[in-house]
């Protein structure tokens, strides 16, 4: 694997990481019923750069970039699956969970997002918690109380290279995989796609979060296969 391929490798989830960031900037709400709704409008990133929510989450995510990287340049044993898993779990705790799916799709308080997510399933459109859209509320409450924190978790297993970390990884790959299905199945059951440009670009994107799962796990099980020991309390 070349520098270039190794760097993309591990870094993947940091340009999905920003790519969220910019199509937020670029999507155009008063373009919805266009093929292409997105511009290019200075306000949407004022909107951003001027919102705590949206500082929050981006300060997060990149304090724990920050802290995984000076923590592989101080330690050895991490393989570069090993670097991109935890930047993926990382930021699927500080802001695909939670800057994303939690504070645009729940609460609805990230700019540009939030308007994004309502094109992405229109159920968004309705108070929260309102019984059409109460089955996606549950999903986010899932990923707010369980999922997110399970991630950090599992980033923080990864940068101490914890033999028990296989375990709750797999445990929340599977998580992942019922979530997300769960999430996007009825629609895709029903034929409906508020936008199709948008909802099936996003439809895409959400599969990484199986394909990477299925992945992910197929790996921790042969980890845990070659009978390594489980740092298990009291063993």
């Amino acid at each position: 694997m070349d520098r270039i391929s190794r760097l993309l490798y591990v870094y993947w989830p940091v340009l999905l990481f920003a790519a969220t960031a910019v199509t937020g900037w670029l999507y155009d709400p008063a373009l919805i019923d266009s093929a292409f709704p997105f511009s290019w409008d200075s306000s949407r990133l004022v909107a951003s750069l001027s919102s705590a929510v949206f500082w929050t989450f981006f300060v997060l995510s990149v304090a724990g970039i920050m802290i995984a990287r000076r923590t592989w340049q101080t330690q050895s044993g991490f393989s570069a699956t090993d670097k991109m898993a935890t930047l993926w779990f990382l930021l699927n705790a500080t802001w695909f969970h939670t800057g994303c799916d939690i504070m645009s799709g729940l609460f609805q308080v990230m700019p540009n997002l939030t308007e994004a997510y309502a094109a992405l399933n229109d159920v968004h459109k309705m108070p929260m918690h309102h019984p059409d859209r109460v089955v996606l509320d549950t999903i986010y409450w899932f990923e707010l109380l369980v999922e997110a924190p399970l991630a950090l978790l599992v980033a923080v297993l990864y940068l101490r290279q914890a033999k028990i970390r296989p375990i709750f990884e797999a445990f929340l790959n599977g998580l992942y995989i019922a979530g997300t299905v769960a999430y996007y199945m009825p629609n895709i059951i029903l034929g409906h796609s508020p936008h199709i440009l948008m909802s099936n670009l996003d439809r895409a994107i959400a599969s990484v979060w199986i394909w990477v799962s299925i992945g992910l796990t197929i790996r921790s099980i042969r980890q845990l296969k070659k009978g390594q020991d489980l740092d298990l309390p009291g063993r």
